[in-house]
């Protein structure tokens, strides 16, 4: 099976900076801040060339934001986009501020972390790539420098009267008036920026590891479903802080902003022409995830994630051919097939049409992962399929061809699962390896490392959907149920690194066990919000895998009270307490 397909990914222009100075005048004397930001746009000269499913290396860090569980990546852009439309109140500075943010290097925070010398290529610096670690990416690069003396050896030359008007400043100086009243103090509250405090944080971790460098496609500032995002936004980022830092208060008004957030997208979805847009659609999509952090129980997150694929099946694949509306759709494919695997009905993803027209015009645009999640989609339909012969009271005969229709198709899927495993691996050699386990109370001795995040999320991916297709097999066979049929064609002699070839007989012991080895690569500090999100579908189905008494699951329960305790994704905590699969 040889398919055609590059990845997409977009970029940061190397020379897209801003400098320009922001003046605030009041009191004595003016105060100068010189603010410098780098700016987002398309794809540039330096971006590597495309590859191929079947030839190139789908190793791009930036193409994640299209492939993962619960859409954080296409979020984590969205509050990037929406955070210019929260307001900032006017302020001075005191005199004892001199910086805020970032020190003076521009280098990744791979670099500055580790002390060396960074090229600053971007979206991810050549030291990085060439060390093989992950390139973390570019603190948010706003400047504040205080520049108070300058201001007063300025006011002290030009001699300018308080009443004075200020000259016509460049286009890149913005004069703010404020009144002629003394500055505040240093006791300056922060309730002014609280939203932009709580924002700041939700992206600093819940969305820890996962690079922020592909732009959001960009929302109306003027259309009122982008506002019924931005408190969607503001909801999530409120209620996080405040079950992070134990505040009362502050998760409170998380959940007040919630019920303004569910009203205004109910009003949106009432609307034929705005309910049908791809901010609200983005809109559900916050919803779902504030679902994940406020509540254990996962009723209120299925009811997201259904509405979320009903908008978008609505909405059809034609739709979803321009590169926004694509990102949209790879960021809740996983979403909504786990919904339909949780229901065991046939998910709408599995037509033809879902799976080509939205890549139609741009294939280059589909990569490896998309065509995992092809294969993923076929589950929830093979799912009914099985419980149709075990539960139905059809006659045998009937019964019989229903079940070599099952096998016959359950064998095709096992076929297209194990072929993608070999082009992976073709793709991304020596990406992986295997260490001792640093991590106490461990149940297993070494540990998986990888290449990047989307290295491990693809082998954690495919782990769990073969557990998946293991379970329909011994649905319909039984224990005798073998799949080492479906690998004999495969080609020898390809180096799996320490995971298990697909040539070699498994057991879902064997599975459940590499999906537990790499937790210990996602949970490491600097991706451990970003790892913990991609890792909570493959852990569960793990858990499911092993004895309930066993020590590997007592150990899975303890690792979910531990997301839950420490990134606060309260979801985590009840993932272990019941079978939904």
């Amino acid at each position: 099976m040889v398919v055609d397909c590059k990845p997409f990914a977009p970029r940061f222009s190397q020379n897209s900076t801003y400098t320009g100075n922001v003046r605030i005048l009041g009191g004595d004397h003016p105060t100068l801040i010189r603010v410098r930001a780098w700016t987002k746009c398309g794809a540039t000269s330096s971006q590597k060339p495309p590859h191929f499913w079947n030839s190139g290396k789908d190793d791009d860090p930036y193409a994640l934001g299209a492939h993962h569980f619960i859409a954080a990546i296409i979020t984590k852009h969205l509050i990037f986009s929406l955070c210019g439309k929260l307001e900032l109140p006017n302020f001075h500075l005191s005199e004892g501020m001199a910086r805020i943010g970032c020190g003076k290097s521009g280098g990744c925070r791979t670099c500055r972390r580790r002390k060396v010398k960074c090229d600053e290529r971007r979206p991810t610096c050549d030291r990085c790539q060439q060390s093989k670690r992950d390139c973390e990416g570019y603190a948010a690069e706003h400047r504040f420098v205080s520049e108070n003396a300058r201001a007063e050896r300025y006011a002290q030359k030009k001699q300018l009267p308080q009443t004075a008007q200020p000259k016509s400043q460049s286009p890149q100086d913005l004069v703010i008036l404020s009144s002629s009243k003394p500055c505040p103090g240093p006791n300056l509250g922060l309730q002014g920026f609280e939203d932009n405090i709580y924002v700041s944080f939700l992206l600093s971790n819940l969305f820890l590891g996962i690079p922020a460098s592909s732009p959001w496609p960009g929302v109306d500032t003027d259309n009122n479903a982008a506002s019924c995002a931005t408190t969607c936004v503001r909801a999530l980022a409120t209620m996080y802080f405040g079950r992070v830092h134990h505040q009362k208060y502050t998760t409170t008004r998380g959940q007040e902003l919630y019920g303004k957030a569910l009203v205004s997208l109910n009003h949106e979805l009432q609307d034929p022409q705005s309910g049908m847009s791809l901010s609200t659609v983005t809109s559900a999509m916050i919803l779902e995830i504030y679902e994940l952090v406020s509540f254990n129980s996962m009723s209120g997150w299925l009811k997201h994630a259904g509405g979320v694929g009903r908008l978008i099946e609505l909405r059809g694949p034609w739709r979803h051919q321009s590169p926004m509306g694509r990102n949209i759709l790879e960021a809740n494919r996983v979403i909504i097939i786990i919904n339909c695997l949780i229901k065991r009905k046939r998910c709408f993803l599995s037509s033809t049409d879902w799976k080509t027209v939205p890549w139609a015009q741009e294939p280059e645009s589909k990569t490896s992962i998309s065509y995992l999640h092809d294969i993923l989609s076929d589950v929830p339909g093979l799912m009914e399929n099985a419980d149709t012969i075990q539960f139905s009271d059809i006659a045998s005969e009937v019964s019989l061809s229903c079940r070599d229709l099952v096998l016959h198709q359950l064998a095709s899927l096992w076929t297209t699962l194990y072929e993608w495993r070999v082009s992976w691996q073709l793709q991304n050699p020596a990406s992986s390896w295997e260490a001792p386990s640093t991590t106490d109370q461990n149940p297993f001795p070494t540990a998986f490392h990888f290449s990047s995040l989307i290295h491990a999320n693809a082998i954690t991916l495919y782990n769990a959907t073969l557990l998946l297709l293991f379970k329909i097999g011994f649905q319909v066979l039984g224990p005798s149920f073998n799949p080492l049929y479906y690998s004999l064609h495969l080609p020898h002699g390809i180096d799996y690194g320490p995971h298990i070839p697909p040539t070699l007989t498994l057991n879902t012991r064997a599975i459940a066990i590499e999906i537990c080895k790499s937790v210990e690569y996602h949970f490491q500090e600097e991706r451990r919000g970003g790892g913990t999100l991609f890792l909570l579908f493959p852990l569960r189905l793990a858990w499911q895998t092993f004895e309930q008494s066993s020590v590997e699951a007592a150990w899975i329960q303890g690792v979910m009270e531990m997301i839950a305790d420490s990134t606060a994704i309260e979801i985590s905590r009840g993932l272990t307490s019941h079978r939904l699969t």
